[in-house]
């Protein structure tokens, strides 16, 4: 992408359709549009489950990060990268090469978060984070972590 992009604001092409109970559930959460991006990429039942367990998530600090907490507990990692890699608009040869790594490896470039913000070109900010992985940091170039990523 050529522009940078921002956490509150939906990119101006999106690949998905977002349910309306999914729509209703982010406006009455206050929750990021990305969220709903995630949430209708998911099959029906994880998605009512995920609704379900968080009917409301309004009054905390962080309410985008409680559903994804949750989306993390029943979604496994090869479902969150297809999501990551539709989400981000990854291009085809850095999609490839996550999809060379190990769970492990995929569920670290991840870590810092499903969606990519605040860069030019998400595909290169995957390569970036790929590199790092592969090189034994955590993928935004610190230490690994000790405990398990995903």
């Amino acid at each position: 992408m050529s522009r940078e992009r921002s956490r509150s604001q939906a990119p101006a092409t999106t690949s998905t359709v977002v349910p309306p109970d999914v729509h209703g559930f982010l406006e009455d959460n206050l929750l990021d549009w990305w969220v709903g991006e995630v949430l209708a990429r998911l099959s029906l039942l994880q998605r009512q489950s995920v609704m379900a367990d968080l009917a409301s998530v309004r009054n905390v600090r962080n309410p985008s990060g409680i559903v994804m907490a949750r989306v993390k507990q029943i979604a496994n990692v090869t479902e969150m990268l297809s999501i990551f890699i539709d989400l981000n608009q990854i291009d085809r040869s850095v999609a490839e090469e996550l999809w060379a790594l190990t769970e492990e490896q995929q569920a670290a470039v991840m870590a810092p978060g499903i969606y990519i913000q605040n860069v030019r070109n998400t595909s290169v900010a995957t390569r970036s984070r790929i590199r790092q992985v592969l090189n034994g940091n955590d993928a935004m170039g610190g230490p690994p972590r000790t405990s398990r990523a995903w």
